[in-house]
């Protein structure tokens, strides 16, 4: 998994960084974590559950996390405002 240099992190997500991250690294469960990654044409961006990373198909070394919420609507309010930003308002 490849973190991008400028991670965006929702709100509820900013709060619980460091557990969000240490769990990652470990490959633990999380259910409320969502990471949003860079996605093949013409799609912009995927939002992929975090429990869903150990049964993930291509192998977790192929993906750029962009982005990183916990829920699913604060996920989605992360996801807007990446796209508000990269295409203006």
């Amino acid at each position: 998994m490849i973190f991008a240099d400028n991670l965006y992190w929702s709100e509820h997500a900013a709060e619980r960084r460091d557990y969000i991250l240490a769990n990652l690294r470990e490959g633990r469960f999380q259910i409320a974590a969502h990471l949003i990654t860079e996605a093949k044409a013409p799609n912009l961006y995927e939002i992929y559950s975090a429990a869903s990373l150990p049964d993930f198909p291509m192998g977790t070394d192929e993906l750029r996390v962009l982005g990183i919420g916990y829920g699913y609507r604060d996920t989605l309010r992360l996801l807007c405002h990446m796209i508000e930003e990269r295409y203006g308002k």
